[in-house]
């Protein structure tokens, strides 16, 4: 019975994170257990423990009046997401730099996110978001998974995971971010560190501009 319970519980919160990533469930939008139990044809215990882990990602909020929710970022949130985004990735790709594990099998990882990345950031669907966001993401998380320190991909995906679903709630310039992981992966495969690391913090950087913006603009709507 607990397998089972366990099994279902993995399952709802898988979901209902890739819609809240994906932007099926938008900031604000309110998370009813018996609702989006019968949605995912579950019971609602399963959900309901889905939903505390989404809230330990920051996905979800509780208050006291609406119950739990998706989270709507501030600009404040946004500039602490992204300080801790640059300390986090430039560190970890100085430190694979320095320890000489930027090897063939990570150059051809990081170039096969960035061709799908650069597919998909074209496209004009929902879908084709997703996916861009998706490789845009993979493209990140292979960066900080070079340092081999798992606590700290484990850190970083979660604040991956909270700045990307803002990146589907307002247009943003998606062929720029391309252009810039390819600065990246550029220095990479020239094995050019120090080029690296500034392309990566300058890329972030940029990011993290184009990210108010869009939480400004969500707040005017």
């Amino acid at each position: 019975m607990n397998m089972i319970k366990t099994t279902l519980a993995e399952q709802a919160y898988q979901e209902l994170r890739a819609r809240i990533i994906d932007g099926r469930l938008s900031g604000g939008t309110r998370l009813l257990p018996n609702d989006l139990a019968a949605d995912l044809g579950i019971s609602p215990t399963p959900v309901k423990e889905a939903c505390l882990r989404l809230e330990a990602d920051g996905l979800v909020v509780t208050t006291a009046r609406r119950g739990m929710a998706v989270r709507r970022f501030t600009e404040a949130d946004v500039e602490r997401l992204y300080a801790a985004r640059i300390l986090i990735e430039k560190g970890a790709l100085e430190a694979a730099f320095e320890a000489g594990r930027i090897d063939a099998a990570l150059k051809a990882q990081l170039s096969e996110h960035l061709e799908g990345h650069s597919t998909h950031a074209s496209g004009t669907t929902l879908d084709d978001l997703s996916e861009a966001l998706s490789h845009d993401r993979a493209f990140h998380s292979a960066l900080v998974e070079a340092a081999r320190i798992d606590l700290i991909s484990e850190t970083h995906a979660r604040i991956l995971s909270q700045t990307h679903t803002l990146f589907v709630s307002v247009p943003g310039d998606y062929a720029r971010s391309v252009q810039e992981h390819r600065a990246i992966f550029d220095a990479i495969a020239a094995d050019d560190a120090e080029g690296a690391v500034a392309a990566l913090v300058a890329h972030l950087k940029r990011s993290r501009e184009n990210t108010l913006r869009q939480v400004r603009m969500l707040a005017k709507a």
